[in-house]
């Protein structure tokens, strides 16, 4: 028998006599081992499971550790070019894209976004909340033998891709990490079959990215639907959390589009699910499609619908305010947003996605209309355009183009990136009902909320509204709202997806020397408060888990809905110890896990 299948069987044989115990609401407390104590494996135990996984194991180093190390040699001159390249940073297990979740307490290994070259001058490099270890698979062998060393030794696992989770789901202090970044192949199928049923289909490793997956789509004169960031796992957790995006007005959300997840559970099994499952293995299809990712297992492989070769019409404006301060920026706010909400049922009829920004600084956004009728486009555009010109006056600059392209791939070549990455960044957002675009009171009242979330944000009596860094971060609405379907796929996306026009999405962000400054808390608190006009108006309703506050109170209601206590079953069947737990995820209980310790450390 070879080594690596030698170790599995030992160390399942070893796991059999481990008793499965479930608590009522999820699993029950679990203390993990960590590095410091007597129970973390010795330099021989991990020189052999590295050889279980082929010389897979990686020793994790923190991306900015040679600035420390030497600010002024190649290696940082390197990590100083790429360090806000989310393709960059997704390229090492010691990185995330969003720098507080690297973060734990005060043990980082950061560089400023402001200074970057100062490297060793911000203190000592620590790993924070990063792994100490990670398997860079290759197969579910990996991952099998990967979970049954870290449930042998008692350690934690985390499940990495590429790093983009906004909760920080990527990562976990003292633990082993399964990272499936390099799970690249790519195949498609014209007469993909399950059942009686066939379609045409792409199978995609865990680690392919969008714009990778895109790229190799329309290579094969197909589309698929897929997120806006050209560098997120398109078969990572983007699905896994529901996966919005341009494509879906027309083809629904990623989880909508899932054929078949090939999986690793917590038994160490590799499990292929479809629709064709039965019994548990069709709850457990269910469940992976839009009840978050890290939770049900080590995905390895997923199968996407494949879509014709589908024409876009983009239409992108902007517009720069001369004078934030001015009272008028207020009113420029209101009537875009009011505009924006009376025009989306006609954009929404048209299968139309759009994504808009604003705030006392700038307006601005892009719809993409399906199709190649540009007239129909600007006209429905045409709306938004006035506003513009109407406080033409109030602005500095402002721009307006719209083009047709024969595709997606060809429409993402001109959308302007304005996702940044490499600094500190928390979110709360909110999903809008359609029924508050239903008449002018209505309207008006949904307005009010997504403006006074801004203001709670930046409050305009704190030290925020005097940094132009923070106080410049726009509101984002996600006009995409998922196809109008009589009979939707069954899955476990929140089911107010099916329902909703909007997300509105607040952000914020700090540099390490805005931390340096205190205000992390404020910061922190301000973005949290921010979506509670929307919460007060959306009673029931939920938000996009992929894109949550982590300090989101009513969790299970906004991140899963009514779904969650069948979730909660399927999770006590697969996982009754608790394996693949997340923060906030399908059977989480507050302070019940040792390692979310830093989730109760403020950011400093």
């Amino acid at each position: 028998m070879v080594a690596g299948a030698a170790f599995v069987v030992a160390a399942a044989l070893a796991l059999v006599a481990a008793p499965d115990t479930v608590a009522a609401g999820g699993h029950g407390p679990h203390t993990y081992c960590r590095p410091t104590q007597s129970c973390w494996p010795g330099s021989i135990a991990w020189s052999a499971f590295n050889r279980t996984v082929s010389g897979r194991l990686i020793q994790v180093v923190p991306l900015a550790k040679p600035c420390y190390d030497d600010p002024s040699g190649e290696a940082c001159q390197s990590v100083q070019a790429g360090y806000y390249d989310p393709a960059f940073r997704s390229k090492t297990p010691g990185a995330s894209e969003y720098l507080n979740w690297e973060t734990c307490g005060s043990q980082n290994c950061q560089i400023d976004l402001v200074a970057p070259s100062s490297g060793a001058a911000l203190g000592n490099c620590s790993l924070g909340r990063l792994s100490v270890y990670a398997v860079d698979v290759s197969s579910t062998l990996d991952v099998t033998a990967t979970i049954f060393f870290a449930r042998l030794f008692n350690i934690k696992i985390a499940i990495k891709n590429t790093g983009h989770d906004l909760t920080g789901r990527s990562h976990a202090p003292d633990s082993l990490t399964i990272w499936t970044h390099n799970l690249k192949e790519m195949k498609y199928e014209p007469n993909f079959t399950v059942g009686k049923t066939s379609s045409p289909a792409f199978r995609f490793g865990a680690g392919v990215q969008t714009a990778e997956a895109t790229a190799f789509a329309n290579a094969n004169n197909k589309s698929i639907v897929q997120g806006d960031c050209p560098t997120v796992g398109i078969a990572g957790g983007w699905w896994a959390g529901g996966g919005k995006g341009p494509f879906g007005p027309l083809y629904g959300l990623g989880a909508e589009n899932v054929l078949q997840v090939t999986i690793v559970t917590a038994d160490g099994l590799a499990r292929t699910l479809n629709n064709a499952s039965t019994g548990s293995e069709a709850d457990l299809f269910w469940a992976v499609r839009g009840g978050g990712g890290g939770t049900w297992g080590v995905v390895t492989e997923v199968v996407f619908k494949a879509h014709p070769i589908q024409p876009f019409v983009m239409a992108i404006f902007s517009a720069t305010l001369t004078n934030h301060s001015d009272p008028i920026a207020n009113t420029i706010m209101t009537e875009f947003l009011t505009v924006l909400a009376k025009n989306q049922p006609k954009v929404a009829a048209l299968s139309a996605f759009g994504a808009h920004t604003f705030s006392p600084y700038s307006i601005g956004g892009r719809y993409l209309f399906p199709g190649s009728d540009v007239a129909l486009a600007t006209k429905t555009a045409q709306p938004v355009l006035d506003v513009i010109a109407k406080y033409n006056s109030s602005f500095a600059a402002s721009s307006f183009s719209i083009n047709a392209y024969p595709s997606y791939v060809a429409t993402a070549a001109n959308i302007p990136d304005g996702n940044p990455y490499g600094f500190n960044a928390l979110v709360s957002t909110r999903l809008v009902p359609k029924s508050l675009f239903a008449n002018d009171s209505s309207i008006a009242t949904l307005v009010d909320a997504i403006v006074k979330g801004y203001y709670l944000n930046i409050p305009p009596d704190s030290p925020l509204a005097g940094i132009d860094l923070i106080a410049s971060i726009a509101v984002t609405v996600d006009a995409g709202g998922p196809m109008d379907l009589k009979n939707r796929p069954a899955t476990a996306v929140h089911p107010a997806w099916s329902d909703s026009y909007w997300q509105i999405i607040y952000a914020t962000g700090w540099t390490k020397n805005l931390a340096d400054l205190g205000l992390v808390p404020l910061l922190e608190a301000s973005v949290s408060s921010a979506a509670e006009p929307l919460r007060a108006i959306t009673p029931g309703g939920g938000t996009y888990l992929n894109e949550g506050d982590p300090n989101e109170a009513d969790w299970q209601g906004a991140f899963f809905g009514s779904n969650y206590p069948r979730l909660l079953e399927i999770k006590n069947k697969w996982d009754p110890n608790g394996v693949f737990t997340v923060w906030k995820g399908v059977g989480w209980v507050e302070k019940q896990d040792s390692s979310e310790y830093c989730y109760y450390e403020q950011w400093v």
